[in-house]
């Protein structure tokens, strides 16, 4: 008999009805132009797997036509990463999303690991030339990491 890990994975990928239920209510939409020929919830499957994967934009494994074509390029899907994180629709989906597990009762704070750093700020650091008396000036990043 196997045993059920402990924890389960961050997901990758999510189906179309989690997506649709989860996700999407809190992404902001174009309101002119063509829409996206895949499909956001595709689009969005792409991003989960760069983000997880941390690989670069450049080498993500894009959907390719029964020709060998690119149905759509790496930048597409960069800039519509870059607009849902600039509007804050990322943050809202990801806060809906951690809500919905606490009311469902699954999610368990007790594996959860905090990391504080501490980012100092390079900007024009060689043209001050001052010791090191100067302040650090910089952003404090807090991470969150489970097993």
């Amino acid at each position: 008999m196997t045993k059920s890990p402990a924890t389960t994975p961050i997901p990758v990928q999510l189906s179309g009805p989690e997506f649709v239920a989860f996700i999407f209510p809190y992404l902001s939409m174009p309101m002119r132009g063509p829409k996206c020929k895949l499909g956001y919830h595709r689009v969005f499957n792409l991003i989960l797997w760069v983000l997880y994967t941390g690989m670069q934009w450049k080498c993500m494994p894009v959907p390719r036509a029964s020709d060998g074509t690119a149905l759509i390029h790496y930048t597409t899907i960069y800039k519509v990463f870059a607009k849902w994180a600039d509007d804050g629709s990322l943050d809202q989906a990801f806060i809906a999303s951690v809500r919905h597990l606490a009311e469902q009762h699954h999610l368990d704070l007790n594996i959860l690991h905090g990391d504080g750093t501490n980012t100092v700020a390079k900007r024009a650091a060689m043209a001050s030339a001052i010791p090191a008396t100067k302040h650090q000036k910089g952003e404090k990043i807090i991470a969150i990491v489970d097993n």
